[in-house]
């Protein structure tokens, strides 16, 4: 899948396994794993799930405090598209 950066995260809550629940502008919605990330440098600080737990949107970035976030176009490129249960 090519990269759209114009993708925008419009929807984001978190789940349990460090895991984001989440629908794009282009209306794909689906469950983002951040789990494999959590071993990376700034990353690493989202293993407290209190700052897990604390995603929020800022411009259709999923962001955390200390200036963390991940790209949309990487999210929207890994969902997986998610179960009604989740």
């Amino acid at each position: 899948m090519a990269f759209d950066y114009l993708i925008k995260v419009i929807e984001c809550e978190p789940l349990p396994g460090y895991r984001l629940k989440v629908r794009c502008s282009d209306g794909a919605s689906g469950v983002f794993d951040m789990s494999k990330y959590l071993e990376r440098g700034a990353f690493k600080q989202l293993k407290a799930l209190d700052v897990f737990n604390a995603v929020h949107l800022v411009f259709g970035v999923p962001t955390w405090s200390g200036d963390i976030d991940i790209a949309p176009e990487r999210v929207r490129s890994d969902i997986v598209p998610c179960q009604e249960e989740d």
